[in-house]
């Protein structure tokens, strides 16, 4: 039996790309073929009998796979899978590979092909990913500091670049920032320019979290509001846990106290 042939991919969308593309044009077996993500620190546990092969990120080998998959299997497949590699999911890089060699070979209807257990995955991670996104469209808050409107989240996933086409829809004259303090990177967004993700230095994250937290008036203003129309008897914290989950409202401007 041959040994299980791992190929260890940078957690970045192209990083992965490449490793579905190396793996998939070796011709090894895709039984033996399993896919992983390299940790940051570039420290990770190594099987016994197994060999590891190394991923260094190629964006023409990336382009390939990602026409292939527009072309020969569907957009909205594609779209899939985006979402899958923009997830916290370790396993992302191997749930790719596997759901792709099914979806090469079926076609468009693997999107449909639930029973399949790689298809499965894909749907879920999918469905958590965007339900993630669309609370982040509701919830995100801003602070204004020196004509800059600044915001920090928590995310579980990767969803700046999610979230960024909705805000610039609607603040396309202003300059904004959304920063994902998870993930150390940020969506910038010129006033009248097209916005863009780039990764931070600590230093930087530290920047504009303290100028996120510090109070302006817009933030007063809508605390004021937010409190005005509560009615003491109507309130219903398990509704409002439902409603707004717990996990979003750490840098929700009405859920943060008034400094005495």
């Amino acid at each position: 039996m041959k040994p299980i042939r791992i190929y260890r991919c940078p957690d970045t969308i192209c990083g992965i790309l490449t490793g579905i593309y190396d793996a998939g044009t070796s011709r090894y077996g895709h039984d033996y073929i399993r896919l992983e993500t390299t940790c940051p620190d570039g420290f990770s546990e190594m099987q016994l009998f197994c060999e590891y092969i190394e991923i260094a990120p190629d964006s023409k080998k990336a382009d390939i796979v990602a026409d292939s998959v527009k072309d020969k299997i569907s957009s909205a497949v594609y779209m899939n899978i985006l979402h899958l590699l923009l997830s916290s999911d370790t396993e992302k890089a191997n749930i790719a590979y596997h759901f792709l060699v099914y979806g090469f070979h079926i076609g468009e209807r693997i999107i449909h092909a639930l029973q399949i257990p790689w298809v499965k995955q894909v749907f879920e991670i999918n469905r958590a990913v965007e339900n993630e996104a669309h609370f982040f469209r509701e919830f995100l808050r801003f602070s204004n500091k020196d004509n800059i409107y600044i915001s920090v989240i928590e995310p579980k996933n990767h969803i700046v670049s999610l979230i960024m086409p909705h805000f610039a829809d609607r603040l396309n004259t202003e300059s904004f920032i959304i920063y994902d303090k998870t993930h150390m990177e940020a969506g910038m967004h010129p006033a009248s320019n097209e916005w863009y993700i780039r990764n931070l230095l600590p230093d930087e994250g530290r920047t504009l979290e303290k100028m996120y937290n510090n109070n302006d008036t817009t933030a007063s203003l809508w605390k004021t509001f937010f409190d005005a129309i509560a009615i003491k008897e109507r309130t219903n914290p398990s509704l409002q846990r439902n409603m707004c989950p717990i996990h979003f409202r750490k840098y929700m401007t009405e859920f943060k106290k008034t400094p005495n």
